[in-house]
């Protein structure tokens, strides 16, 4: 996504990171068709396993981003000026282009001028990414400092486990049988003000330190193992929960959640192992990756205007075959404005 704002030469390029920011572009295509209808269909029926089933298995695809991200950024020597200037600039004008877009197809539908102006300022419920980037972005000149260091690198991403993965997913897990509990102990655990190593800091230099190191085949069949049982948790954990719950709860799709941290280190390496020759059309697809996402969810909600959604017909299929239209047609659209100089620079 906005991590092929930076453009790698030939000689530099790391074939993976192209594979991967197209199959993470289409999982987020699958994630977005999921939660479609998943917050209003009954957590019992064939219908909401199914949607759970498939947002499930695609929870790496942000954390993807990140790790890219972060593995192209920490490792590049970028002035600090022209940092600003190009990179997070172009993140700015890209969310004010497609927020107007986003605001307008809001008020057509609803004609209503207040809530348009508040979509536009809060934004697009996809484009809460580009906040999220921005905001690695600017404390780069203090990560690319961490991972200079094997220390500390070390340190923070323990850190960074016990705060942002372990002890919040223990709280949400007390919560599920005990609010009163599970108050208390957020309670205790907000107070230690971790912030700084908490959130997708760790994706960040996760990215940085997977495609450093090296990965024997018997770390690689651990990874994998891990990964198949945070896929395994977050469908199973995600149906027992909303079951307890009676309605659909979503704190086991969260991407700062165990389950989903697996899944996108067993992804990421799959990807790094596995894909690395270049392929021209995955190559041209990976260039309007960040075009293509900014513009997906306008896609699905004009085919859901022409009546086509994820109820349509049986959602084993209906979300699938949707996705692929969405992923086609955004695909096409971004490829289109990519093609155009001014827009190319500035939005997509």
């Amino acid at each position: 996504m906005t991590s092929n704002i930076i453009h790698e030469s030939s000689e530099q390029r790391v074939y993976y990171f192209d594979f991967l920011r197209v199959f993470a572009t289409f999982a987020v295509v699958i994630l977005h068709l999921s939660a479609q209808n998943w917050d209003t269909t009954d957590v019992k029926s064939f219908a909401w396993n199914t949607f759970n089933f498939y947002d499930s298995i695609v929870r790496w695809a942000v954390p993807s981003f990140v790790m890219i991200s972060g593995a192209l950024f920490l490792q590049r020597d970028i002035p600090f000026k022209k940092f600003f200037s190009k990179y997070i600039f172009r993140i700015v004008t890209a969310f004010l282009f497609w927020s107007f877009v986003y605001a307008v197809e809001h008020y057509v539908e609803n004609k209503d001028i207040i809530k348009a102006l508040d979509h536009f300022i809060m934004g697009h419920y996809h484009l809460w990414f580009l906040f999220m980037i921005t905001g690695l972005y600017m404390i780069l000149p203090f990560t690319k400092k961490i991972v200079e260091s094997y220390f500390l690198t070390k340190y923070f991403l323990m850190l960074a486990f016990i705060f942002t993965f372990f002890l919040p997913q223990s709280v949400n897990l007390i919560s599920v049988f005990s609010e009163k509990y599970g108050t208390i102990a957020t309670y205790v655990i907000n107070n230690f003000y971790f912030y700084f190593v908490m959130g997708f800091t760790v994706y960040f230099l996760l990215g940085y330190v997977l495609n450093k190191i090296e990965i024997s085949k018997k770390q690689e069949r651990i990874i994998y193992l891990l990964g198949i049982c945070g896929f395994i948790a977050t469908i199973l954990m995600s149906i027992m929960v909303s079951r307890i719950k009676n309605k659909p709860n979503e704190i086991f799709y969260s991407y700062t959640s165990i389950n989903v941290l697996f899944e996108s280190i067993a992804v990421f390496v799959f990807f790094k192992q596995h894909f690395n020759n270049s392929s021209r059309i995955i190559l041209a697809l990976s260039k309007y990756s960040f075009g293509a996402y900014l513009v997906h969810a306008a896609v699905i909600r004009v085919i859901e205007l022409y009546g086509l959604n994820t109820l349509s017909f049986n959602p084993i299929f209906s979300v699938p075959v949707i996705s692929v239209i969405v992923f086609v047609i955004s695909f096409a659209v971004s490829g289109v404005l990519n093609h155009i100089p001014m827009l190319k620079k500035y939005i997509v």
